[in-house]
């Protein structure tokens, strides 16, 4: 069995900090919007300029709101079928956004954190690989 390095071990440590801190990042936007969606109303006044509908890329419709444009990213289904009544748009005025409320999905911040637990399992079995080898 071949011994594991530190560059090896350190590289895998660092591996395994990044997928943490891209998983937490996703979390606190993921809770953000959760938040504005919960004590904001939907925005009204705006015009739709363009859909666009794609498969392999994401869909977004591109929105006009206080004179300023913004693409949104929405589900492909809401896309298709877009009936401006059904679907609502919701503004972040600290950054500046405006996105729709399925745009970030909890799957998506669960699939962040289950490449964090793999990055977990690998940093473990190359820790195991190295203590046996000791």
């Amino acid at each position: 069995m071949k011994s594991v390095t530190n560059k090896e071990l350190i590289s895998v440590i660092l591996i395994n900090i990044g997928a943490l801190a891209f998983a937490i990042y996703i979390w606190l936007i993921y809770d953000h919007r959760q938040t504005i969606i919960n004590s904001e109303e939907p925005i009204q006044n705006y015009s739709v300029l363009e859909v666009n509908c794609y498969r392999k890329s994401g869909s977004n419709i591109l929105i006009e709101f206080k004179g300023k444009q913004y693409y949104v990213e929405v589900v492909r289904d809401k896309c298709i079928q877009f009936d401006p009544q059904k679907i609502q748009f919701f503004y972040d005025k600290e950054r500046d956004e405006v996105y729709e409320e399925s745009g970030l999905a909890v799957r998506q911040v669960v699939a962040c954190f289950i490449l964090y637990l793999c990055s977990c399992i690998w940093l473990f079995t190359v820790i195991r690989k190295r203590l046996s080898s000791s």
